[in-house]
């Protein structure tokens, strides 16, 4: 993407129908707040008789207006104070009592069942997952509730390494949002702490004087929600939020990190301890795009359904921005309340412009509109930045056969975190925190890994149903656990599950065809010397691994499948998941085998198989062939086929 110098936002015409209840709104505020301080929405609210000058509010949360106990519970008709504070909430976005709160019936009611059934809330698919490896449960599609947890072995595995990181989770004091935050409902996303809330905060506690001060300044409630807000959890297991910024981690200590004298900006330090060394960053953070410039609301606070995995939950998709036709436009009375509410909020109607459904057809963009003129047209909603999406290349667009089964991220994904040798490992007498419980327990969970690598993914086909069709695309996957279980009793188990992924590192340029065709981590068989050799006019490909053989498997330390060979099983985290099956990889190797000698001509191979069930009368008698391919024609015939267009 680029933005054209100049784009600065243009003023919007008047508020269409659909918005004039919220400008009503809007107005509403305007007019009381000019009125001067008055009583909340409580009648006889007392709160504002000591906490009248708190500034840092924005007019909607204005407690002027709409007071403090709609927020944070207590008494409001005491006027002790503490009287008024008994039964108050420090944190009202706790999602344990936030229906009394944020979700009370006079402002955002219906949002806490959504985000209650969300999967940042539940965490469902960890769990289902989680519960297959320890080979507690054979559904990985079954929904679940992080709430909800037992004692099992995979249980306590989740309650001491896993559950720190889901909306329901409460937090206990209030505070910025951070590296490490956790938990606290709405609250995890929606307080932004600018310098004079900080410094309140800081005071908090520490009085200077013998009668405590009320606090001096709130942090903002918002809707513009900074890319950290997404880092604490995110940031994690498929460590999306550090693969967006271009880091990648590594097992070096902090001491180690600081001692290599390496140039600025090499490492980071996270509050975690973690050193992140850094990759490419994605294409779209690079253009200054915050998480939420993409992601809908629906999907990151829950579209009311309960989903077994967060992909589900998705709306969007890469083709409603960068596309060859139009998409389904509507004005702003077409859109739902919500992102009508966001629109006026953010001044996001340029003039004359139709806004964009996906095309899903799950949900509305507040920022993503058509010009006059037909051009897309994207707002960031994080700093104002006006974008204009490209259309995708001619070779995305043109492609056919199987190569119309690739995903965008399966040639435009640069890198993905990948670990292997993993060992999981329970120690009966160790002590560990149970973050549900949130007390020490006996009994600890321990994880060891290393080999962090940042390369591009491992290939496979991802399945879907729609309107009871099952769909296969070529997609983007990383080891999900390849893991040594040990569960203390003097056995362990091995798990080999691969998992899609969405690493979001989107790069402008695309794989090329050899790191497709002609690389072992691509196919699944994990790294070492892919090789094809030639020997009396046929051809053999030959593999071998760089990582010992796991004997309990027979496959490499860091492999997902045999080298050309049927799959034996699935070994993926979703059911519609897996391998290239030995058809697949011998279609594959095949192109891969012209590869070895068509060094500079990549789009002739590319012209030769666009016909792939007649690729054999396109190729010229010198190709030799894999060996599983059945024997030439006649040499008359081949010499008669020789001179068409196309020939190798």
């Amino acid at each position: 993407m680029n933005a054209p110098p100049g784009c600065a936002q243009t003023g919007s015409p008047r508020p269409a129908p659909g918005l004039r209840r919220v400008a009503a709104f809007a107005l509403a505020i305007v007019v009381l707040l000019a009125a001067g301080p008055v009583r909340g929405l409580v009648p006889n609210e007392h709160c504002l008789d000591c906490h009248a000058t708190m500034t840092g509010f924005a007019p909607g949360h204005d407690p002027r207006v709409i007071g403090c106990y709609s927020c944070h519970l207590g008494d409001p008709s005491a006027t002790d104070a503490a009287d008024a504070h008994k039964g108050m909430t420090l944190v009202p976005g706790n999602l344990d009592i936030v229906r009394k709160t944020c979700a009370n019936a006079g402002c955002h009611p219906g949002f806490d069942d959504r985000v209650h059934t969300s999967p940042m809330s539940a965490m469902s698919g960890v769990i289902a997952v989680d519960k297959v490896a320890f080979g507690e449960s054979t559904d990985l599609d079954a929904l679940r509730r992080v709430e909800n947890l037992d004692h099992s072995p995979a249980d306590t595995h989740l309650r001491q390494l896993c559950a720190s990181c889901h909306l329901t989770r409460d937090k206990t004091e209030p505070g910025p949002v951070t590296e490490t935050s956790r938990g606290g409902g709405c609250s995890a996303c929606h307080l932004v702490y600018d310098q004079a809330a900080l410094d309140t905060l800081a005071m908090r506690g520490r009085p200077t004087s013998a009668q405590p001060q009320p606090p001096l300044h709130h942090p903002d409630i918002s809707h513009h929600l900074a890319t950290l807000a997404c880092f604490g959890c995110h940031s994690r297991s498929g460590r999306i939020s550090t693969n967006y910024e271009g880091w990648h981690e590594t097992e070096l200590t902090p001491a180690l990190a600081a001692a290599s004298q390496a140039p600025a900006g090499k490492y980071r330090l996270l509050e975690d301890g973690r050193v992140m060394e850094h990759c490419a960053s994605d294409v779209h953070f690079k253009a200054g795009m915050a998480c939420t410039d993409c992601h809908l609301a629906r999907e990151v606070m829950g579209d009311g359904q309960a989903h077994a995995h967060g992909e589900e939950a998705i709306s969007i998709a890469c083709r409603d921005c960068h596309r060859t036709t139009p998409p389904k436009t509507g004005s702003v009375d077409d859109l739902d309340s919500e992102t009508q509410t966001l629109v006026i909020l953010e001044h996001l109607e340029p003039p004359h412009a139709r806004f964009v459904h996906t095309d899903s057809g799950k949900g509305w963009y507040s920022n993503l509109t058509v010009d006059p003129d037909g051009r897309l047209r994207l707002v960031s909603r994080a700093t104002g930045k006006v974008m204009y999406p490209k259309p995708p290349a001619a070779a995305c667009t043109g492609m056919s056969g199987a190569h119309a089964r690739l995903d965008c991220a399966a040639c435009h994904t640069a890198w993905a975190p990948q670990c292997i040798t993993c060992h999981t490992k329970y120690d009966r007498r160790a002590k560990a925190w149970d973050h549900l419980d949130e007390r020490f327990v006996t009994g600890e969970w321990k994880e060891t890994g290393g080999t962090y690598l940042a390369e591009p993914p491992a290939l496979g086909i991802l399945g879907h149903h729609k309107n009871d069709v099952l769909t296969q695309t070529v997609g983007t996957f990383a080891p999900g656990m390849i893991m040594t279980l040990d569960r203390g009793n003097g056995k362990s188990s091995l798990v080999r599950l691969y998992a899609p992924v969405w690493p979001h590192t989107t790069a402008t340029k695309a794989r090329n065809c050899r790191s497709c065709h002609n690389d072992p981590v691509t196919l699944g068989y994990g790294r070492g010397d892919l090789a094809y050799h030639t020997t009396g006019g046929v051809g053999r490909w030959t593999f071998k691994p760089e990582l010992p053989i796991d004997p309990r498997d027979g496959l490499p330390e860091d492999g997902w499948i045999a080298f050309l060979r049927e799959p034996a099983a699935p070994h993926t985290t979703r059911p519609l998941a897996r391998p290239f099956s030995l058809d697949e990889q011998q279609r594959i190797l095949l192109v891969g085998a012209c590869l070895t000698c068509h060094q500079a001509a990549e789009p002739r191979v590319a012209r030769v198989f666009d016909d792939f069930a007649h690729y054999r009368s396109a190729l010229s008698p010198r190709c030799v062939l894999p060996d599983w391919i059945e024997p030439a024609k006649p040499a008359a015939q081949v010499a008669k086929n020789a001179g068409r267009p196309g020939n190798l």
